[in-house]
């Protein structure tokens, strides 16, 4: 290029030939600001990606405290919202509410739990507990109830849970893999089963099997059913034709990321999507990704109208009648 120009420079006095020179100039520049522009977008892609899949410096850290603070922060502007509640009682509600499922889910297939064998989680719940409840004027409840903290709340703790998840599918795998059924090359429900019960264990602690359960299909359940059963697919189901199959799908969508990569991506992205849409200042808690295809297949809630027995229609007509004749009746004595 600079050489096409020192050429032009030197050979050329026409006035055709500058305005060529600052053709070349204005199109070089426009080609590195689309240059900067594109190499812009790709490396906010991959820190995006990155996030997504938890892979930056002090994922961990991260995720724990943010998942420690909005279990602390559940008791706080719930049970404890008159902040009478006794500190010990409000603090390991907060650590149930926040790592429930790592406390009790492990105990299934004899392992240990994360609360006990990793320092991270109960440290991040004593330090989330002192910032929310222990510091004057309550500067870190104030904070903590912002609409940017509790954003960024939110994608931790959904983090959090979305590698929770899929690395508790991947233990039961390994677990699993040498003895398949005679059906399938892998082992199918015990994974997907493994997975989803971490994201209901703390509130059948909590609330109980019948109190989590009377309302139907809780959105822990659906979550977990749903992303497990596609992560697992994509990533071991190396043999069999649902694998085979679903990464044929994905595969034109994938950005050359790996089958297990973008299924992870896949996963986290949909956590986070559900969980910031059921933020008040969107749609609310009540918002569930899962209730039109629920309503397609006719599982959801519908209230059947009973028509009543003939007695009580009989009954009900012999009121009305009754009610007519005293007023009849009344309206006589005052005309009288």
């Amino acid at each position: 290029m600079l050489y096409l120009v020192s050429i032009i420079s030197e050979d050329s006095k026409t006035e055709d030939t500058c305005s060529l020179f600052h053709i070349i100039i204005q199109n070089t520049e426009s080609v590195v600001d689309f240059m900067s522009t594109e190499s812009s977008r790709s490396t906010m892609s991959s820190f995006a990606v990155n996030y997504l899949i938890a892979k930056f410096p002090f994922s961990g850290e991260f995720q724990s405290f943010f998942m420690a603070l909005q279990g602390v922060m559940k008791v706080r502007d719930g049970p404890n919202k008159s902040g009478k509640m006794n500190w010990f009682h409000a603090f390991l509600q907060g650590v149930v509410l926040s790592y429930g499922g790592g406390l009790f889910t492990p105990l299934w297939m004899g392992r240990p739990t994360p609360m006990l064998s990793n320092d991270l989680c109960m440290a991040s719940c004593i330090i989330a507990y002192v910032l929310v409840n222990c510091l004057p004027f309550k500067i870190g409840y104030k904070m903590s109830s912002l609409f940017p903290m509790r954003l960024v709340t939110t994608m931790g703790a959904q983090l959090f849970r979305t590698i929770g998840m899929l690395n508790f599918v991947k233990i039961a795998y390994e677990a699993f893999k040498d003895s398949p059924s005679t059906y399938y090359p892998i082992p199918v429900f015990g994974p997907i089963l493994y997975g989803t019960v971490l994201g209901n264990m703390g509130s059948f602690f909590t609330l109980g099997f019948e109190g989590h359960l009377k309302g139907g299909i809780p959105l822990p359940f659906q979550n977990g059913l749903f992303l497990t059963t596609i992560y697992h697919f994509i990533v071991h189901d190396i043999e069999g034709p649902i694998g085979a199959a679903l990464r044929s799908v994905v595969q034109p969508i994938s950005m050359g990321l790996g089958p297990q990569e973008f299924a992870a991506l896949f996963v986290s992205v949909f956590m986070q999507s559900w969980a910031i849409m059921q933020m008040p200042e969107f749609f609310g808690p009540s918002f569930n990704p899962f209730n039109a295809f629920l309503s397609i297949f006719k599982l959801g809630k519908k209230t059947k109208r009973i028509k009543p027995p003939l007695e009580s229609i009989n009954n009900s007509s012999d009121l009305k009648k009754n009610k007519k004749s005293k007023k009849t009746n009344g309206n006589k004595k005052k005309q009288n």
